[in-house]
């Protein structure tokens, strides 16, 4: 295997549809009951960390054992639908996370090879153009403008 090829991927149009099917409806089910929260909002309502996701556990296993100290103003049944909801959301969270970076390290290898592909075509125009081959010159002028190694020559070529 060449040191540039590091992956071989290729989809299929099928799984390409399948899996924009399925997205779309994840994208469906999130925005069911997704608030649109501001920066702002986002900030101020901020995420509880690990610490205070144990106080939270503790407090719910707490109310149900001591029904009788939950304040009257706590709806335990809405409490009780926030916690579940929350958890499997988190659930959803910590796979689509999985997916992101699977997808993620796909596309860097990708981009990797991609890039060096595209470097080794540069250098063989490079040559060719050295050599006078009919059309190498145009295409070494339009791929040189990416290597421009100072500001003042890519401000020129603009």
């Amino acid at each position: 295997m060449k040191s540039n090829d590091l992956i071989q991927v290729a989809y299929t149009p099928e799984e390409l549809e399948a899996c924009n099917t399925n997205i779309a409806a994840l994208e469906v089910f999130a925005g069911k009951h997704a608030p649109n929260l501001s920066a702002d909002d986002r900030q101020a309502y901020g995420s509880i960390d690990e610490t205070n996701k144990l106080f939270v556990n503790k407090t719910k296993t707490l109310m149900e054992q001591n029904p009788s100290m939950v304040p009257v103003f706590i709806n335990q049944e809405e409490y009780q639908r926030d916690f579940i909801a929350r958890e499997e959301i988190e659930k959803l969270i910590l796979k689509l996370d999985t997916i992101k970076r699977n997808l993620s390290d796909t596309k860097i290898l990708l981009d990797h090879d991609n890039y060096h592909d595209a470097l080794s075509f540069y250098r063989s125009v490079r040559y060719l153009a050295k050599e006078q081959q009919p059309g190498a010159i145009a295409i070494q002028e339009e791929l040189k403008q990416y290597f421009l190694s100072n500001r003042k020559e890519k401000e020129a070529a603009i």
